[in-house]
């Protein structure tokens, strides 16, 4: 994922006592509630709320392949 795919929501100075852990966490689920297509999660090396799109998962096998597979002969082994 590409660096310019992060978005910074709220920096919080790291000397700010009147920010709360609640408050951090409150904060991201407004933010996850407004944006379900983003992965919201603090930073802390950037001490910030951030976001970035979720990863959508590669459609290279249909959900069901296995039915389009051609069933085979039965057949019976024999143990000698």
């Amino acid at each position: 994922m590409a660096e310019h795919d992060v978005k910074v929501w709220f920096k919080i100075r790291k000397d700010d006592k009147s920010v709360s852990l609640k408050d951090v966490f409150e904060k991201m689920e407004h933010i996850r509630a407004e944006n379900p297509d983003l992965d919201v999660y603090f930073d802390g090396d950037e001490f910030a709320i951030c976001s970035r799109p979720l990863a959508r998962p590669a459609d290279t096998h249909p959900e069901h392949h296995h039915k389009e597979k051609k069933k085979g002969k039965q057949v019976k082994l024999y143990s000698a």
